[in-house]
């Protein structure tokens, strides 16, 4: 037990579906810590105020996405057409 950590004696009962428990057993197997101890980690990890602003970030980062290929496709465009004025001009000059 750490210095100054309580010990545990208060049981929470949480249900979930087998999927689930599967997941969360690997997951402690993986991380070689007892079901428990996960679920303490989880829920010590765990803020909302801080979930609340990951997700407004993934909007964020979807719109500037989104946002960066319309620039691209609009550089690809500008670039196209500053090709084909170069063509015209050098036509003319020819001719």
């Amino acid at each position: 037990m750490d210095v100054g950590r309580e010990a545990a004696t208060a049981r929470v009962v949480t249900l979930m579906t087998p999927g689930e428990k599967s997941n969360l057993e690997a997951k402690a197997r993986k991380a070689g810590l007892s079901v428990g101890e996960v679920v303490r980690r989880s829920v010590e990890a765990y803020d909302p105020e801080e979930m609340r602003q990951l997700e407004e970030l993934a909007v964020l980062a979807r719109e500037f996405r989104l946002s960066a290929e319309r620039a691209s496709r609009a550089v690809d465009r500008t670039n196209a057409k500053i090709e084909k004025t170069l063509q015209e001009l050098s036509a003319r000059r020819r001719a």
